[in-house]
């Protein structure tokens, strides 16, 4: 019998996202205070012998992957054009297949509790599979991905003049992709999310009426000691993924009105020739692309703040905990669930999406504030929500074990 049985759509090696990361750092948690744990996961086709669960492991985590029968696996896209990728998430939505194969690796592990997660890929269905074998159901919120088929909840196509905007009334397709998820997924025993911005929306949505949902945030490691010696250097830093829906143009638009301070951009993704044109015709902005974990903390030691200037409704973003864990303030957008983690004046400032000069003003009343002490503020506030703190609220409080 397992304690815990973790499901996520993807899993490591095929996939290092956000969702990814967070399931196999609660197992490597949950195993390291002797609870036992597995995950469930897809994997692609490999013959008819991929359809059937099978047992491997993957970084001491033992690991059940099927293929479940569609179109393609996530990871290899969800189709090339409209019809595929409609076809394909018909599939998803009521996979019986994967639904029956998850069923099946319970019955054999027989958890106290499951924990779903991302479940685009490996059916919203698998929830019901949970729920008819009366085990503790906990479900975790990563994204829009239950009300949104983007996951992001923007609009652009449908927008005016094809700028992305947060998608407040969604058009009738994305309202009966919604009602099918939430009729696929049940009724969970707990919900919970990083940030309650996440929670009220969905619950906007009509999702989780009458279930306890909360918000239970994420979790860092590597806090550091001591935050490092103010540098010299005016300098901020960018880390992420290079697509629009951050706000890079933001970004780089404040550079322009900051010659004097240096814009560090660090990550890759569909935008990156984008920022490295920008970074081409601006002195003040260099682009790093992808970078060892070494040279990112010495981009972080001598940066006066990260810059989190999305134009999309975050969850939680991991680089505010990571930027935090080694004492560095945050300038964010004031949207989603990201103004939940910065106490402005303590630990950053907010200013309003695609305003360049609201980012430009919070810049400069960083460099005028007392940096120590925001330091100080961060670094106080990751050891505070540390991925050990974070696995005891699990235990204790959401999975009740």
């Amino acid at each position: 019998m397992a304690d815990v049985c973790l499901v996520n759509a993807l899993f490591p090696p095929d996939k290092h996202g956000g969702a990814e990361n967070y399931v196999l750092r609660t197992a490597h948690g949950l195993q390291q205070r002797g609870y036992d744990v597995a995950v469930v996961t897809s994997k692609p086709y490999d013959g008819l012998d991929s359809l059937r669960p099978t047992r491997e492991t993957y970084d001491g985590v033992p690991v059940w992957r099927f293929y479940p029968a569609n179109l393609s696996h996530l990871s290899n896209s969800t189709g090339d054009n409209v019809l595929e990728k409609t076809v394909w998430r018909g599939i998803d939505l009521v996979n019986v297949h994967a639904s029956t194969a998850v069923g099946r690796v319970l019955d054999r592990l027989d958890p106290a509790v499951v924990h779903t997660n991302n479940l685009f890929g490996i059916s919203t269905l698998v929830g019901r599979a949970v729920q008819r074998r009366d085990i503790r159901h906990v479900h975790t919120l990563h994204d829009y991905g239950l009300v949104c088929p983007k996951s992001n909840l923007l609009r652009d196509l449908t927008a005016p003049d094809d700028e992305r905007v947060v998608c407040e009334n969604p058009p009738l397709p994305c309202r009966a992709y919604a009602r099918q998820r939430r009729a696929t997924l049940g009724t969970p025993d707990l919900v919970t999310a990083p940030s309650q911005h996440v929670v009220d929306v969905h619950r906007e949505h009509g999702f989780f009426r009458g279930v306890d949902a909360r918000r239970v945030r994420l979790g860092v490691d590597g806090v550091v000691d001591e935050p490092p010696p103010i540098a010299d250097e005016r300098s901020v830093l960018y880390v992420g993924q290079q697509l629009e829906a951050k706000g890079l143009e933001t970004f780089f638009a404040a550079a322009d009105r900051l010659p004097d301070v240096t814009f560090h951009a660090c990550g890759t993704g569909p935008y990156a020739d984008r920022t490295e044109e920008a970074a081409a015709k601006r002195a003040n902005l260099e682009y790093h692309g992808f970078v060892s974990e070494e040279t990112l903390a010495e981009l972080r030691e001598t940066a006066a703040a990260a810059i989190v200037p999305s134009i999309w409704m975050e969850n939680s973003p991991m680089t505010i905990y990571e930027s935090y864990a080694v004492g560095l303030p945050v300038i964010g957008s004031d949207i989603g669930g990201i103004p939940e983690l910065i106490d402005v004046g303590e630990t950053g400032y907010l200013f309003e999406p695609k305003d360049v000069g609201g980012l430009v003003a919070a810049i400069e009343r960083l460099f005028d504030a007392d940096r120590a002490a925001l330091q100080r503020n961060a670094l106080r506030w990751a050891r505070e929500h540390t991925m050990a703190a974070h696995v005891d609220r699990l235990v204790d409080e959401v999975y009740a074990l």
